[in-house]
């Protein structure tokens, strides 16, 4: 006689060792790890972010100008409009200059690079005509006069002024004058040993012509630096070409107007300072310094054609360092800064200027990456040790207090002191070891919830099991019936679910109705055994007690599930409360214990009826013969609509292959 056992589940951990705490912590330094070296060695997405970031913070810090010294003369639109399209004739800037003398400048800087002759001289012209239209043979160059750049040379040498040049690092020959830029006069640079020793080399030059570079008191590299994304944001002060130390623009135009010109270089372990009286410029390993920005349009702006149209007052610009550079859109000097905005040249070379001469600096030492790298690794870890003990409200109040530190932290350094440490990696370090480990501990507790499932399960099947062993222990022939019965009903039940009005006929119900079908005739613990054992036919009392099991049944089950503190848990007993009670109604209303008819029957007694009858039909006893599928098939058909709901035996129809191999498979022995 076939012994009914669970169903055998797969020995496995879902929690093993590795997957409780220590899987946690261990993720959670990973990530730490990860974002420690992502710190160091820094991508291309990470360096473009931190750079953002900067630039977020530094607009708050930005301020009107600090010096009151430097003032703007632009070649704007009007400018243009009066005097006619760039570049001027000399003896127009010469007239400029002259013009800014008389009203008080201190310090004149022209933003322009002139290596070539002026072209609208006369003599120039002159000799251009006889060159290209023939005619006399044109002078030689040092013979044709230059009277515009003579001009302007003269303006230039009667005041302090500085000119503009450009290093070149691609390896370009120079260009203009020949030999070495002009210094401020008495302009010393001391350099410890090592300072400058990575510094960019120039390999050429674009300088203004002899004469004008001759007649100047000094003059500046234009030279700056973009970033990654194109953005200005840092510009060399001093730059090292053919041995010597030369300035940049706003730098030589600070030393042209202060008696204190002696310079430093100094290079310890954490940076390289270029030191000027008492000021002391932050510097990078490449010898670039952070610009420190101010708001926008903050300098006194002078239109040129208002310069030399005579409209300001005498002695308007008296002690202040005047910078002349384009300004009209079409003239294209123009950078992108950071907040968003474009700055012409010159408003770049002012605001350096500014920055030199009120002596606020921003600064990136090298030690900034080291305090990143504690920070990082301290709210990495400190995160990973929350998230992996029990809670989330804690943790996730802690990480919004770390990132949302961090980024403070960093403003207000930038803001207070003008130095900047990045808080990217030290906000985002928490977020992501936050993210990663919720999710890991999600996906741990949902196999904690996934193994308490299989658990309950086995432990159903095994409730199961041990009630049917009490119907088995009275009844001798009911273990190969349960297990027969049991898959009648899953396969009937499979098949009713592929009706559209069965789609609430789901995987869970069908498990569900196939546990139950072995507790159909639980009651029949309740039968006297002369009853149950009985080889011939029942007498009528004694078919009115046999009766009763039906009922026996559904007591016995309904007083387990109400008899629990949580009986929700046993909700799969109801199944089998409905089969027990049920399976003996009939569709026409005929059967018994309740006279029950049509879809008044539950689902789970209308499958058990057929599955019962089906195999009682089928299956030996000793005091009936066992009929072939072909004849139980057709009595099950004559009784559709009568004893059976016609639909389950439409699914009869539909399987009644799988059937015979269910009753070949599971035959009682003998």
């Amino acid at each position: 006689m076939p012994v009914l056992s669970p169903p055998r589940i797969a020995a496995q951990r879902l929690l093993p060792l590795w997957g409780g705490r220590p899987v946690l912590i261990a993720a959670g330094l990973f990530l730490t790890f990860c974002a420690g070296l992502l710190l160091m060695f820094p991508p291309l997405f990470v360096q473009e972010t931190e750079l953002r970031l900067y630039d977020l913070m530094l607009a708050d810090r930005a301020a009107p100008q600090q010096s009151g010294i430097p003032v703007i003369v632009g070649i704007d639109e009007e400018s243009l409009k009066a005097y006619g399209q760039w570049p001027w004739p000399r003896y127009r800037l010469a007239r400029l200059v002259e013009r800014l003398g008389e009203l008080g400048a201190r310090v004149v800087v022209l933003d322009f690079l002139m290596p070539e002759p002026d072209r609208s001289s006369p003599g120039i012209i002159m000799a251009e005509r006889q060159r290209d239209l023939g005619g006399h043979s044109p002078s030689p160059p040092s013979v044709v006069t230059d009277e515009n750049s003579q001009r302007l040379a003269r303006a230039l040498a009667e005041r302090p002024t500085i000119l503009g040049y450009y290093l070149d690092f691609s390896g370009g020959a120079a260009v203009g004058a020949g030999g070495a830029p002009r210094l401020p006069g008495g302009m010393v640079v001391t350099a410890l040993p090592g300072a400058g020793a990575e510094w960019p080399a120039p390999t050429g030059m674009i300088r203004g012509m002899g004469a004008l570079t001759a007649a100047v008191g000094a003059e500046g590299f234009t030279n700056a630096q973009h970033d990654l994304d194109g953005v200005l944001r840092r510009v060399p002060l001093l730059l090292r070409y053919q041995g010597a130390y030369y300035p940049s623009l706003a730098l030589a135009a600070a030393l042209l107007a202060s008696s204190e010109r002696n310079l430093r270089l100094t290079r310890d372990a954490s940076e390289t300072e270029l030191i000027w009286g008492g000021r002391h410029i932050p510097l990078d390993r490449q010898g670039d310094a952070l610009i420190d920005f101010r708001t926008r349009n903050p300098f006194p702006y002078i239109s040129a054609q208002a310069i030399l149209g005579g409209g300001p007052a005498p002695g308007s610009l008296k002690g202040k360092i005047v910078l002349i550079g384009a300004w009209a859109k079409g003239l294209g000097d123009s950078h992108q800064v950071p907040f968003g905005h474009s700055l012409n040249g010159v408003e770049v070379h002012a605001t350096i200027l500014d920055n030199i001469l009120s002596g606020t600096f921003i600064s990136h030492p090298p030690w900034a990456r080291g305090a990143e790298l504690c920070a990082v690794l301290l709210a990495g870890g400190l995160c990973t040790w929350l998230f992996s003990r029990p809670g989330f409200l804690l943790p996730l109040v802690a990480v919004a207090a770390m990132s949302g530190g961090s980024y403070w932290g960093g403003r207000e350094l930038l803001l207070s002191r003008g130095v900047f440490i990045s808080p990217l990696l030290p906000m985002a370090a928490p977020v992501i070891v936050m993210t990663v480990l919720s999710l890991l501990k999600y996906g741990i507790e949902a196999r904690k919830v996934r193994q308490r499932d299989r658990e309950l399960i086995q432990a159903q099947d095994t409730v199961i099991v041990s009630m049917s062993a009490l119907t088995e222990a009275r009844d001798k022939e009911s273990g190969g019936h349960i297990l027969r019965t049991q898959r009648y009903v899953e396969t009937l039940a499979r098949q009713l679910a592929t009706l559209p009005h069965y789609a609430s006929l789901d995987e869970a119900s069908i498990e569900l109705l196939a546990k139950s079908a072995p507790l159909h005739d639980i009651g029949k613990v309740g039968i006297p055994d002369y009853i149950l054992r009985k080889p011939g036919s029942l007498s009528a009392e004694e078919y009115d007690i046999m009766k009763t099991h039906t009922l026996i049944g559904a007591h016995a089950l309904s007083r387990t599930i109400g008899g629990t503190e949580y009986p929700e848990k046993l909700a799969f007993l109801h199944f089998a409360l409905q089969m027990a009670e049920s399976h003996h109604e009939k569709w026409d209303g005929s059967g018994y214990p309740r006279g029950l008819s049509g879809t008044d029957i539950p689902l789970a007694g209308r499958l058990m009826a057929l599955a019962d009858v089906y195999d009682a039909l089928v299956s030996r006893r000793v005091y009936k013969r066992n009929y072939s599928h072909e004849e139980a098939q057709e009595w099950i058909l004559a009784e559709s609509g009568k004893h059976f709901d016609p639909e389950v035996v439409a699914a009869f129809m539909a399987r009644s292959a799988e059937f015979v191999r269910i009753a070949r498979e599971f035959a009682d022995e003998g």
